[in-house]
């Protein structure tokens, strides 16, 4: 092994460090400053959401999901889950099952 190649090797490990480190810093400077929309479309996945939640009691509890444009209403407990209700959003409007404004 010649100089040459070992010079030529620490030469690409600098160079591969030094990429990686420009991408971190990259990566960090988008995440601190909050304008990557890149970043804002990973934030805003999230599709289903707990509205609501009462309990009826120690083990009973009512919850309203809501997942993309269509909301939930579950009744759950230790006997098992109930999907007791499900209605479509759409327009600020509310619709049932069967399709008919609420």
């Amino acid at each position: 092994m010649d100089i040459w190649s070992v010079v030529q090797a620490f030469l690409a490990l600098v160079f591969v460090l030094g990429l990686m480190f420009v991408t971190l810093g990259a990566v960090k400077y988008l995440q601190l400053r909050g304008s990557g929309v890149w970043f804002k479309k990973l934030q805003s996945r999230e599709r289903i959401l707990i509205e609501e939640r009462k309990k009826l009691d120690t083990k009973t509890a009512l919850v309203l999901l809501r997942k993309d444009n269509t909301e939930f209403l579950l009744l759950t407990g230790a006997g098992g889950n109930l999907l007791l209700e499900k209605k479509e959003i759409s327009d600020g409007k509310t619709k049932d099952e069967k399709g008919k404004d609420v």
